[in-house]
């Protein structure tokens, strides 16, 4: 059915959505007790979603290279723009969020939000991606806080962007650790993060092979755009895990199809697999290639939502000696 016309007399009823500015969001985020609050949030859309109660629309992609870019020939080739929306079953809200960047605007976005009772855009918050950074490093957290050693001596980063920096300061919250080792696409970009992260009193030396990461880091966080295996390129055995002291990766920057920054056969000796979503893990995110070449089976992938209320499969004291993934490629519940 098509909407009724409004009278004159309900139209003047009517009040435009509320807009929130980037200065407005960026305030209401900077409260002390913020991100605390943030990573409980994502903890329960979590299992809110696993448990069925959050329903998701698919994912729209748009841009994406190398499959559908926006225009080639242009020094903005990995421009991208991903939508995402869900609403919670008797909620009072639902969100619609774009989320955009490219070159010269690595960020750029808005969320919207409408009421599930009348349909009515309500609110816009335009946060130009801030919003996306905060969640997606929430999400981070949770599964680091699951996941990761008792004691993390040392933190791998793999990428040097604005994701690699919020991972670290939510990570800040969960583990004593300040050491960190990190590997970037150029000296520069390394030498950069160095210095930035370093006025955050974090303690970084710069790795000069990606797989340094996993030899030397208990904890490795993967945060590219990478479309080729950047971790764990070298000839993979099962012996070899012995010799690495990771335990736990968090792979974040995977988050279209095609992306892919550790190599499927590393992911094929993970003790656990754990995915946001075991149905968005087969069209995108790191475990996309290893269960498409059925390196792995998607039967194995947990949900994050699963794994928080099954204690028993959390991580055990320092002998728990098991490599655990986590494959984040962003839920409209977050």
């Amino acid at each position: 059915r098509c909407p009724t016309t409004m009278t004159s007399q309900e139209e003047t009823k009517l009040t435009p959505p509320l807009v929130y500015t980037l200065d407005a969001i960026n305030s209401a985020t900077s409260a002390p007790d913020f991100n605390t609050r943030i990573v409980h949030a994502i903890e329960d859309g979590f299992v809110a979603h696993s448990a069925g109660r959050f329903n998701t629309c698919p994912i729209q992609t748009m841009g994406a290279p190398p499959m559908a870019p926006f225009r080639s020939g242009i020094d903005n080739y990995a421009a991208q723009t991903c939508v995402k929306s869900g609403y919670l079953s008797g909620a009072s809200h639902y969100v619609i969020k774009v989320a955009s960047g490219g070159r010269p605007f690595e960020n750029s976005g808005l969320i919207q939000l409408y009421s599930q009772s009348t349909g009515r855009l309500e609110a816009l918050l335009l946060d130009e991606g801030i919003l996306t950074e905060l969640r997606t490093a929430a999400a981070g957290a949770v599964a680091a806080r699951l996941l990761m050693p008792p004691c993390v001596k040392r933190i791998g980063i793999l990428g040097t962007g604005v994701q690699a920096r919020y991972q670290l300061r939510f990570l800040r919250a969960i583990t004593d650790c300040r050491c960190v080792l990190v590997w970037g696409r150029t000296q520069e970009n390394a030498q950069k993060f160095v210095e930035d992260m370093a006025a955050e009193d974090w303690n970084i030396k710069i790795a000069l092979n990606p797989d340094d990461l996993l030899k030397e880091c208990e904890l490795v966080v993967t945060v590219t755009s990478a479309r080729e295996p950047l971790l764990g390129k070298g000839n993979l055995d099962s012996g070899m895990k012995k010799n690495w002291k990771v335990r736990h990766i968090n792979c974040i920057g995977a988050d279209a199809t095609g992306k892919m920054e550790i190599n499927p056969n590393l992911i094929a000796q993970a003790d656990l697999l754990v995915a946001d979503s075991r149905l968005q893990a087969q069209e995108r995110g790191e475990f996309e290639e290893a269960i498409r070449k059925n390196i792995v089976s998607i039967d194995e992938v947990v949900e994050i939502g699963e794994l928080i209320v099954n204690k028993n499969m959390h991580r055990g004291m320092d002998k728990d000696e098991r490599l655990t993934i986590f494959d984040s490629s962003g839920l409209a519940v977050q």
